[in-house]
């Protein structure tokens, strides 16, 4: 009756190499969001930068505590999320953008804040 592909699907498996994988790169997503924020904050401290997040430059004027606490937390509940869907490979990869994207952000802002000082 339906004339299109048919689309094979294949049933999602575990994979210990993929969890190992998958709680590594959660790990560093959380050392990177760290290091985002002691950068940021390093930042504004010398007066160099402002917070354009609207929702962390909030938890930013609380103070370093609270922000570390947001952040960290709102990371950890994506890290957790991604770990209960491990067993899908598109979990595994979207952590690997992540970091990407992260290591990025923490490297030019690395390079920034060297380039002030």
């Amino acid at each position: 009756m339906n004339g299109g592909p048919r689309v094979r699907r294949t049933p999602a498996r575990p994979s210990p190499a993929r969890d190992r994988l998958l709680l590594l790169l959660l790990f560093q997503l959380w050392a990177l969001n760290v290091a985002d924020l002691a950068l940021t904050r390093y930042a504004m401290w010398l007066g160099f930068a402002t917070e354009s997040n609207s929702v962390m430059d909030f938890f930013l004027r609380a103070g370093t505590v609270p922000a570390l606490a947001f952040k960290v937390g709102i990371v950890t509940v994506g890290a957790l999320l991604l770990w209960r869907l491990r067993v899908y490979r598109v979990a595994t990869a979207a952590a690997a953008l992540l970091v990407a994207v992260f290591a990025a952000v923490v490297v030019y802002q690395s390079l920034w804040v060297l380039s002030i000082r």
